[in-house]
């Protein structure tokens, strides 16, 4: 197991999205983050699978744009053949312009919609990124404990949410999200690049870590300023996520000075925008 993470506690799940209730939301509040299972059907989840397998296999145009492999075969990504480079991606991004079945899940799906119209307080949700995180078997990287506004140009921090969906279980075993509660509340904290951006190892507090584990289709719905990551997958199985980010309709672009007013360790700006 690893020093930076417990796994001796798990967050509180709810069954599906028509459990919802008012105090659930209210705890999103509180804690920064709601884990919701159902959120894709089983149908939905193989759609989304199918849907990764076709760029992973580069059968969709422009695809092997937005494959990152996990940096441990960085090297021998060129030589390798389809089934390793499929079984060695750590990420795919920026794809829903051209992928319409993971499009449709992020922009029309209406659990997401309307779960995300009730945490922004009534207002709509505009999508702002889209990712895929895979974490192969054996080789999936941590993903260091950081706050998602270090990468984004909108504000306010409340108005930007991010929803995590498994599409394999998520388990301690393969990389399951962890997250510390409350966190969200204490404002935005310095990065700093070391294993990726991420916050300095000693400003974690692993005492209040929780773990998120999630079977198919579940979903978990977390503010951009949580901190929260994610361990090394030492399992033989993988761990496919999608990870979409909204803001609210309301929100106002953030410029690099407004970004580093929120993110920086003395007069250093100390946030993941790069450039």
């Amino acid at each position: 197991m690893h020093p930076l993470y417990r796994f001796d506690q798990s967050a509180p799940v709810v069954a599906d999205p028509a459990a919802l209730t008012d105090e659930h939301i209210a705890a999103y509040h509180r804690d920064g983050f709601l884990a919701v299972e159902g959120v894709l059907t089983p149908a939905e989840v193989e759609s989304a699978k199918a849907a990764l397998a076709d760029l992973l296999y580069f059968r969709v145009p422009d695809a092997e744009r937005v494959v990152q492999p996990e940096p441990a075969i960085k090297d021998l990504w060129p030589s390798f053949s389809p089934d390793q480079k499929a079984d060695a991606t750590r990420k795919l991004f920026r794809f829903i312009e051209f992928e319409p079945r993971l499009k449709s899940l992020a922009v029309e799906h209406p659990a997401i919609q309307a779960l995300l119209t009730r945490l922004l307080g009534g207002e709509a949700p505009v999508l702002i990124q889209d990712m895929a995180l895979l974490k192969p078997p054996h080789i999936g990287t941590e993903k260091p404990w950081h706050q998602d506004m270090a990468y984004f140009t909108w504000g306010p921090p409340e108005k930007v949410i991010g929803v995590w969906i498994a599409l394999d279980a998520a388990t301690a075993e393969n990389g399951c999200m962890h997250v510390l509660p409350g966190t969200h509340t204490e404002g935005a904290r310095p990065h700093f690049h070391l294993r990726d951006c991420q916050l300095a190892d000693a400003a974690v507090d692993v005492e209040r870590d929780v773990l998120v584990p999630l079977a198919p289709g579940g979903a978990l719905f977390f503010s951009s300023l949580l901190h929260h990551g994610t361990p090394p997958n030492q399992s033989p199985h993988r761990r496919w996520a999608l990870q979409y980010h909204y803001r609210a309709a309301s929100a106002t672009p953030v410029t690099r000075d407004e970004h580093a007013a929120l993110f920086f360790d003395g007069d250093l700006y100390a946030g993941c925008l790069g450039g």
